[in-house]
């Protein structure tokens, strides 16, 4: 439990109210706190309420104990936010904060502190011997002349939470009124995303990974889909972030897994076909136990499966990754490191992991039109290169970036150029040699 420290005036310095009160719900603690701030503003000011939320803070949880995650918590509210000047920092509950900004400049006064919340809940946690990196979503708004009240705030603050979440996490969105309208068809889609899952309308779509040196297609990355029967085609920004908070999200792993490996039984015998694993996912070794299950029932050979995991999984719990990995090379498939050079994998993981690819990230090579990118992106193919492992780049959209990175003996190649995320029939068209992926229907 995180006790309340009393603090100077919000116009001077960051007050916190912590969360000891007992009998008192979120709610009301709010209630309270845009009261007590109302009272010391000024008549021009303006009242600002920034949501927080903690990114996947049950991992913390889960992997240094409820005791050191309560430590996190007391680090973020008391010395995090604290450092902050003129605000008064509310812990609700669990993992979501509440900071209250009086200001009189222009609405980017309160756009920038909530990018300065972000950069600071950012900064490396030391507990005992576990460096935690923490992420944000963050709900902005800023209230109008007509003054709204706590519960009016908090619930459009909410929406806007929710916005920031369903994009993925560590970014904030400011309330706007059509959000209503978004989160209504959010919440559509949280009652349908079960069923739906059991009726497979959300299948995988394929998008191409070439032979850079030919263009020629060589395996596809599996990307999930939901054709809802009322909003129609729905992206995996919208649906992924909802299924993780419902818990489905492993079902949903399993789902696309066992439908791809079928899938990849109708293409020749030299494509791969790949599925990606979340942090958490990876961290719980008995995931990899069902996807080799899955595999093998399948009847693919496991050689064909590529399992593409993200840096972030390696700061989370290297042990258990390392177990989960291992468990999936045992048997054949392979591993690949995905978005590489933006995460903190130190070259010491990456040396002590059994990785058999590197995908280099999209951002990286939209970099290309700089010297300085084009130096990171030759030094991460040479560092592929040295370590035996085969490097695709992610996301070329040109003939320049395709021509630079050939030049560069990179292996393989991946996005838009070379074909769009395509329905199962399509991509077994590609696979078979009768469509061009470039130009084949797909979305």
């Amino acid at each position: 439990m995180i006790k309340s420290v009393a603090g100077p005036r919000p116009h001077s310095s960051a007050a916190l109210a912590g969360s000891s009160l007992t009998g008192v719900s979120p709610r009301q603690r709010l209630q309270q706190a845009v009261s007590g701030i109302r009272g010391t503003m000024r008549p021009a000011d303006r009242l600002a309420l920034m949501l927080i939320n903690l990114d996947r803070f049950k991992l913390v949880n889960d992997l240094c104990g409820p005791a050191k995650g309560d430590a996190v918590l007391d680090i973020v509210l008391h010395e995090r936010l604290r450092r902050l000047e003129g605000m008064l920092a509310v812990h609700l509950a669990a993992d979501e904060f509440a900071c209250l900004l009086p200001f009189s400049a222009e609405d980017d006064t309160a756009i920038a502190f909530a990018g300065r919340l972000q950069q600071i809940i950012g900064e490396p946690i030391h507990i005992g011997q576990h460096v935690i990196y923490l992420t944000a979503s963050i709900g902005l708004v800023i209230e109008d002349a007509n003054a709204p009240s706590a519960d009016d705030l908090l619930h459009a603050a909410s929406i806007a939470l929710s916005h920031a979440r369903e994009s993925g996490g560590d970014t904030f969105r400011r309330f706007h009124p059509d959000m209503f309208i978004d989160i209504g068809n959010r919440a559509e889609l949280e009652n349908d995303l079960r069923s739906s899952m059991m009726r497979g309308e959300i299948a995988p779509y394929y998008q191409p990974i070439v032979t850079l040196g030919s263009s020629a297609p060589t395996g596809f990355e599996a990307l999930a889909r939901w054709h809802h029967p009322r909003q129609g085609l729905v992206g995996p920004d919208r649906f992924l972030p909802i299924a993780d908070e419902m818990g489905l999200d492993r079902e949903l792993l399993f789902i696309l897994t066992r439908q791809a490996c079928r899938d990849a039984r109708d293409w020749p015998p030299h494509f791969t076909v790949s599925i990606n694993m979340s942090p958490s996912q990876l961290c719980d070794p008995e995931n990899a136990v069902t996807l080799l299950q899955i595999l093998f029932a399948s009847g693919l050979a496991p050689g064909r499966l590529i399992v593409e995991i993200t840096e972030s999984a390696l700061i989370h719990n290297l042990a258990s990754a390392r177990e989960t990995i291992h468990s999936l090379r045992n048997t054949g498939v392979r591993v690949a490191l995905d978005d590489f050079g933006t995460g903190y994998a130190s070259l010491s993981r990456l040396c002590n992991l059994e990785i058999d690819h590197l995908k280099i990230d999209r951002t990286l090579i939209q970099s290309l039109d700089r010297e300085a990118g084009r130096k990171l992106v030759k030094a991460v193919v040479d560092l592929g290169r040295s370590l035996s492992m085969p490097v695709t780049a992610e996301g070329i959209g040109t003939h320049e970036q395709a021509s630079f990175l050939r030049g560069l003996d990179c292996a393989y190649g991946q996005g838009y150029l070379f074909g769009r995320p395509a329905p199962a029939g399509v991509t077994r068209t590609i696979a078979l040699g009768l469509a061009d992926p470039g130009e084949a229907l797909s979305i």
